[in-house]
């Protein structure tokens, strides 16, 4: 009887095919970028949006995942999101308001925005970037709205002269957050031709 021949594979092949495998299994299971040898960063979690009072306090936390490696900024824009201003990089502040402060904690890698003696002007959204590359970053944004109390414009109607009889237009133009509600009133309470308050929203 013939005994069956054996096949002896080089160590360097073996170990080739062996590096391939665990690559492709990285690869495949979305857990390890090849080029770099990490997971792709994440952000796991950011403030949700915030509604102060001017003068109050707010914080904006934003926590990443296997981010060791790149930057993280804040970035705030306006509404229309144009003009954005960097905030901080990292775990530094970079803005130079004494109003602004940035906590970073290492055991939950989540970065604390926090602005005190809230303005008017800090209204708008606020970014939390991780950049990966010159043209590439994965971000999330918390929108901050300050309350301003309800003002009646210069250009609203003033006063009014017309024959009776004829219709008679008047305008009333009011700014704030939340938008106000306009309510329509006659002097001394006097009711009105369809009840005692007309109310009109725009």
């Amino acid at each position: 009887m013939r005994k069956p021949r054996s096949t002896v594979m080089p160590t360097s092949n073996l170990s080739t095919m062996l590096g391939m495998g665990v690559v492709l299994l990285f690869a495949i299971g979305g857990l390890v970028d090849p080029v770099r040898g990490q997971r792709t960063p994440t952000i796991s979690y950011i403030t949700q949006e915030q509604i102060k009072d001017i003068g109050g306090t707010v914080e904006l936390e934003c926590s990443v995942l296997y981010a060791s490696d790149y930057s993280v900024h804040w970035v705030k824009t306006s509404s229309d999101r144009s003009d954005p201003v960097f905030l901080s990089t990292g775990s530094s502040l970079v803005l130079k308001d004494s109003r602004f402060s940035l906590r970073y904690d290492l055991s939950s890698t989540s970065y604390t925005l926090q602005i005190k003696d809230i303005q008017e002007t800090d209204a708008g959204i606020y970014q939390c970037q991780v950049v990966l590359s010159v043209t590439n970053k994965i971000s999330a944004e918390v929108a901050l709205n300050v309350r301003r109390p309800p003002i009646i414009s210069d250009n609203s109607t003033q006063s009014l002269v017309v024959s009776e009889g004829q219709p008679a237009q008047m305008e009333c133009y009011a700014s704030g957050y939340p938008v106000p509600q306009i309510t329509w009133r006659r002097e001394n309470n006097a009711i009105l031709p369809t009840g005692k308050f007309l109310r009109m929203e725009k």
